[in-house]
């Protein structure tokens, strides 16, 4: 069972993961017709874009799929599927090459979803003959072999994926009209092996299109986003725990029978079953939502991952710790990195969330040893203490936006060009700062008053560090800003405006090429090259900003993606 579980799984991620790379595009209305509106894993696209030009906007990576596999011995079944999305990676640097390795049109927008444990991927083909010529040449070149299958009049292809000593596991293959479908056939599922469903044949009883859920998530979170999806942690809940409940449960009553696990039968008892189900109803599901555009020489893409939750004592502690970060709006800084907590609150939020998790008394024994393993000390009362000592402190911010070593020196650190702000956030920084003068003798030289007047460092610095660079700090009462640069002295005089609003809890944002170009500079001083799995991931023309939070809805992941087009 074991492996069956692990090979599905691996399974659905190969094909999710060519979903996604292929521009994670939706379908059309008839397409979610053949959704089941209780699917546990769904992932639509409201709107169509162009294929290649997204790709080729993004860039194609230099790794190749079968990095993964190193030291793995491939049968040539499980060869031709790796060999398939290589291939799909290799063609994406022209716009006829992948129109014709896909058989697909310009414009694309498939669906992927679960069948219980399940895959399926559907796309819309406009050249059915191109996109088996590909097929057939990646079978010969694999040397891989398929069975041919037909259910009513749909006829496919069977790829064994499976060992010859494990579970049969079979990579299915069709195309019906000018829709191709990609998804798993497993017999031993017997009469819950939902094939007749992935191809069609068969009709959900409730389809997503019959049903409100996209119509709820564009409510929910706007209409703006191109692409919507969601994992319903109480389909899976549900499918563990009760048996015959869905197609989900089905599937693993069926595995049960042939090899029961002790882990699901102990779930399967009814405390448990009533436990994980409330549970799961605190956390219903796990959201997704973006847009793509491309623009004036740019492609973005932008979106969230929300953990949904309804359980507002989590929501409002996390909610009250959330601090000050200034906003990040340029898209040339080499980084950025931004804490955001109000430490006053943060004990508080801790206790109330660790007496949320002890009660109630868990029944079911696995979630009691889960309970009993947090212990019986609240951790909140350290943490009080240790925060006691950076009181009033609503967040720090640093931003580096220009930096040139000066590589004629390498015994020494000196910078032909330095650009960065630091920026420590609170009720009155001026006691942090004399707070830490206590633990740091050097910071005893410091002399600012609250003022907001700049007051220059360079002379401290050199002394102490033997560094010659320009440097300044400001401070008022709510914020001390560390700093050098024209660019970072303005930016400083905007966060010392600022209110102490609550912004969030983390932000980060990197501009690849300009890391790598600052790695180059160390390298050169050093002698040492840099690795080349590390250029190869910074060689794009991306820049990339990342958010955590929490509002009403959840837990908040947030990411922005710009890449400059390559000509």
């Amino acid at each position: 069972m074991k492996k069956l579980l692990l090979a599905s799984a691996v399974a659905a991620v190969a094909v999710g993961g060519y979903y996604y790379s292929s521009g994670s595009n939706v379908p059309s209305d008839p397409l979610f017709s053949l959704i089941p509106a209780d699917s546990p894993l769904v992932v639509v696209q409201t709107e169509a874009y162009d294929h290649f030009e997204y790709v080729n906007a993004m860039g194609a990576s230099e790794e190749s799929l079968y990095d993964l596999f190193t030291g793995i011995e491939l049968t040539p079944e499980q060869d031709f599927l790796v060999a398939y999305l290589e291939g799909y990676i290799q063609s994406a640097t022209d716009k006829q090459a992948l129109k014709a390795y896909l058989g697909a049109p310009d414009k694309v927008k498939p669906v992927f979803y679960t069948l219980g444990m399940i895959p399926v991927y559907k796309i819309e083909l406009e050249n059915t003959d191109a996109f088996w010529n590909t097929i057939d040449k990646t079978e010969q070149e694999t040397g891989a072999s398929h069975q041919l299958g037909k259910q009513d009049d749909i006829e496919y292809r069977r790829y064994k994926l499976s060992h010859e000593d494990a579970e049969d596991i079979g990579l299915v293959i069709a195309v019906d009209g000018n829709i191709a479908t990609f998804t798993l056939d497993v017999p031993l599922f017997q009469d819950v092996n939902p094939l007749k469903l992935a191809l069609g044949i068969d009709k959900p009883q409730k389809a997503f299109a019959d049903s409100n859920i996209l119509t709820a998530l564009k409510s929910k979170y706007g209409k703006q986003y191109t692409a919507y999806g969601y994992l319903d942690h109480q389909e899976v809940v549900k499918g563990f725990t009760q048996p015959a409940s869905n197609l989900l449960a089905q599937q693993i009553d069926r595995l049960q029978q042939l090899s029961p696990e002790p882990f699901i039968e102990e779930i399967r008892q009814p405390s448990c079953q009533s436990e994980l189900a409330t549970i799961a109803g605190h956390w219903p599901r796990t959201v997704s939502f973006a847009r793509y555009l491309a623009q004036d020489g740019q492609a973005s893409v932008d979106g969230k991952v929300v953990v949904e939750s309804h359980n507002r004592v989590i929501l409002n502690a996390l909610k009250s710790i959330r601090g000050f970060m200034p906003q990040m709006t340029a898209q040339d800084s080499i980084f950025e990195v931004g804490f955001g907590l109000d430490v006053e609150k943060l004990a508080p939020a801790i206790n109330m969330i660790w007496q949320d998790l002890q009660q109630p008394t868990y029944q079911c024994e696995w979630l009691s040893e889960i309970q009993q393993d947090m212990g019986e000390d609240n951790p909140s009362m350290m943490l009080s203490l240790g925060a006691s000592m950076v009181n009033g402190m609503k967040g720090m911010h640093f931003t580096l936006n220009d930096m040139t070593l000066d590589t004629q020196n390498p015994f020494a650190l000196q910078f032909e060009k330095l650009d960065f702000l630091f920026t420590l956030s609170a009720e009155n920084p001026a006691v942090l700062l004399q707070t830490a003068q206590m633990f740091i003798p050097q910071l005893s030289q410091l002399a600012l008053q609250p003022n907001g007047d700049a007051v220059d460092l360079s002379a401290l610095i050199e002394s102490e560090t033997g560094i010659s660079a320009p440097l300044s700090a400001r401070l008022n009462d709510k914020h001390l800003a560390l700093y050098s640069g024209e660019r970072s002295e303005t930016n400083s005089q905007r966060v010392l405006a600022s209110p102490l609003t609550a912004k969030g809890l983390f932000q980060f944002s990197v501009n690849a090429p300009r890391v790598l170009e600052l790695m180059e500079q160390v390298s050169d001083m050093t002698g040492e090259s840099v690795p080349e799995d590390l250029s190869a991931g910074l060689g794009g023309n991306a820049v990339t900003q990342v958010i955590f939070d929490v509002n009403d809805h959840g837990f908040i992941f947030g990411y922005e993606h710009h890449v400059k087009t390559q000509k």
